[in-house]
């Protein structure tokens, strides 16, 4: 590549590949890519360590802890069971009684899960043809 003056026709720039190709450029590159990696390796460990290291110094927050209530294994808490009968209140617009709460299985998440791909299919782009 050469970049030539108008006034003169002496070259501006020469480019070549020979510092490549003699006695440092091979080298210095391989060098170059050993002190990069080396400074990300050291980075990587200080950033792993760097929380064992600053624990000591950092206390416990010692915030009061919200009391749960004690639910036993076949009961929900009260105030669970006051949002459910309120969400069930707001769905239906009829008078209902909650018979029984429990968890879902495993099949019974087929419900949420056509839920939501209906939901993401609504999203769609709908193509319309060019009048």
């Amino acid at each position: 590549m050469l970049l030539l003056a108008q006034e003169e026709s002496k070259r501006l720039i020469e480019f070549s590949w020979a510092p490549l190709t003699e006695e440092h450029g091979i080298p210095m590159a391989i060098m170059g890519i050993v002190v990069v990696f080396s400074a990300l390796v050291l980075i990587v460990v200080f950033i792993t360590v760097l929380p064992r290291l600053v624990a000591p110094f950092i206390q416990p927050e010692l915030a009061p802890q919200a009391a749960s209530p004690v639910v036993h294994d076949d009961e929900l808490p009260e105030e669970i069971l006051v949002v459910i009968a309120a969400a069930v209140a707001e769905a239906l617009d009829r008078p209902h009684r909650i018979v029984k709460i429990r968890g879902l299985g495993t099949g019974e998440y087929a419900w949420s899960l056509e839920g939501r791909m209906k939901h993401h299919m609504s999203h769609r782009i709908q193509h319309r043809d060019p009048k």
